[in-house]
């Protein structure tokens, strides 16, 4: 793990609006929402694409971060298993094995498990961009362990006790998991802004957003 970091106040204090979503895979399941501006936060738990469309163009976010794949593996053309290029193109994309040499654990795009996600998260990218707004794939995970903050499932109240360290302001000590992944989605959206980021993948197949790690 990398040395902890002491402050991102140089980060997240922009006057820009960004938002973050922790996305699910069927609107029956609440994702974490979240809108991070000049370091202060505000976090929702949404069900319903409507809105969840509603809520983040009311918000004029110069870039929403999700936590979801925005794309598939290149050379297939189906989320779903029967997909006649499943055998020959694979069900993960070149993001997630650049991360995975890096030892960030991700799930594969198109797992059975991550299928109904990808489609999901596919679809809103789209209706986003279409009315304008700057979409980009993240991963929480990777983004907490760039960080060198603990991912939830190792200790929730220590992954929001070191947001609130690196100077994240707001009412989210008693959120839950998927607001506080919405959090760190849009941190990631913070360093997207200040072009403190890296992409990885591939332009033609999809690209992932990685923070850059400030250390003072």
């Amino acid at each position: 793990m990398p040395p902890y970091i002491s402050s991102l106040s140089h980060i997240s204090n922009i006057p820009a609006s960004v938002i973050g979503i922790d996305l699910t895979g069927s609107e029956k399941k609440a994702s974490g929402w979240a809108v991070l501006q000049d370091g202060q936060v505000q976090t929702r738990r949404i069900k319903s694409n409507a809105e969840l469309m509603a809520c983040t163009v009311a918000a004029q976010p110069a870039v929403i971060a999700l936590d979801s794949p925005l794309s598939l593996p290149k050379g297939r053309i189906s989320v779903y298993d029967d997909d006649p290029g499943r055998y020959i193109y694979g069900i993960s994309r070149l993001c997630e094995r650049q991360m995975l040499k890096r030892g960030i654990r991700s799930y594969p795009t198109l797992i059975r498990s991550m299928q109904q996600l990808t489609l999901r998260g596919m679809l809103l990218a789209q209706e986003f961009r279409a009315l304008g707004f700057d979409v980009i794939e993240c991963f929480p995970g990777g983004t907490q362990d760039i960080l060198g903050l603990p991912r939830k499932q190792k200790g929730l109240s220590d992954l929001v006790q070191g947001l609130v360290r690196l100077g994240i302001e707001g009412d989210y000590i008693y959120a839950s998991h998927d607001e506080v992944d919405a959090i760190t989605a849009a941190l990631a959206g913070c360093f997207y802004l200040s072009g403190h980021y890296e992409a990885l993948g591939d332009e033609d197949e999809g690209l992932l957003i990685l923070p850059v790690a400030l250390h003072q």
